[in-house]
């Protein structure tokens, strides 16, 4: 898109552009249109600044119009993950991304887009930002990083607006911290012409090593399932029924593996059947977790262990 430098704010990381946004829109007892799932350092993030979350389910497209349009009345601010989803892994499409950004700009509520976990798994055409579909005079905010795509430790992000938006959070980035750190922008300035490969070489990778995790699932834990994520790093895992995540995940804790469960990605506590499996390990250590999996399922009371 067409982007002045005034519309640009360099962030110390995806995460500092939420908490600033939050700061800026939010006030405690605001409204915040959210997406059910949810990333827990977004609701995080949110809930810090006092947002009262408007939960709004997805589909196979994103969030769904229908549930955006009647959150949207009196909400300081909504924030959607169209590439990719987290946890979800998926992909909003384009009719989705314009109906979205229609629907917020009629409202005159404020859209944040998050772009942060951008890592795409599967070869295919990739729509642009929820922004670059949005009708004249519409509020988007667009949130990136280097850090999924690059490397975790490289804590540089940015976040795209209306120049007088910017403005303002650039003033309460300066209170913050006075400045991202110089030498990893100046790494950053170096990376980016890269990126577009750097993004493929890391996704050929995740690839394989989702190859590995699904294989090790299938036969360890075979009543487990989940959808294949269009992309990001990890799987959305539904556990067979009556298992409940939250109490599973301490279990799966005494034999070595931190799960995030569902109920941590929404708010109200639903999504209690689900956990969030990253497979960035390499293929070893995916094995190995599995097999620990494996054996947390037998001692809750699953299928048992295959090992």
């Amino acid at each position: 898109m067409p982007t002045r430098p005034g519309q640009i704010l360099v962030t110390t990381g995806a995460t500092q552009a939420l908490a600033l946004v939050a700061q800026l829109y939010v006030r405690r007892g605001s409204a915040v249109v959210v997406e059910t799932p949810s990333w827990p350092g977004c609701l995080d993030a949110l809930l810090a600044a006092g947002a009262r979350p408007r939960r709004v389910p997805l589909d196979e497209d994103g969030i769904q119009p229908r549930g955006f349009s009647a959150a949207l009345p009196a909400a300081a601010l909504a924030h959607v993950t169209p590439t990719f989803h987290n946890p979800t892994g998926i992909l909003m499409s384009v009719g989705r991304r314009e109906r979205i950004a229609e629907l917020a700009a009629r409202a005159g509520v404020p859209l944040l887009e998050d772009l942060a976990y951008d890592t795409r798994l599967w070869d295919g055409p990739e729509p642009g930002p929820v922004a670059g579909y949005a009708p004249p005079g519409a509020e988007v905010l667009s949130v990136g990083s280097l850090a999924k795509s690059v490397w975790g430790g490289l804590r540089i992000g940015w976040l795209r607006g209306p120049g007088p938006v910017v403005e303002r959070l650039a003033r309460l980035k300066a209170r913050a911290d006075l400045g991202s750190p110089l030498l990893d922008q100046a790494l950053a300035v170096r990376l980016l012409p890269r990126v577009d490969a750097l993004r493929a070489e890391r996704a050929a990778v995740l690839r394989t090593r989702l190859a590995g995790l699904e294989a090790a699932l299938a036969r360890e834990l075979p009543g487990w399932t989940w959808q294949r994520p269009a992309g990001g790093a990890a799987l959305w895992i539904r556990l067979p029924a009556p298992a409940g995540a939250a109490v599973f995940s301490q279990v799966a804790l005494r034999h070595g593996v931190e799960l995030v469960p569902g109920a941590a990605t929404d708010p109200s506590g639903d999504h209690d059947a689900y956990v969030r499996l990253p497979f960035t390990l390499p293929e070893p250590r995916l094995v190995e977790l599995v097999a620990r999996l494996s054996r947390a399922w037998a001692a809750y009371g699953g299928t048992p262990s295959a090992g």
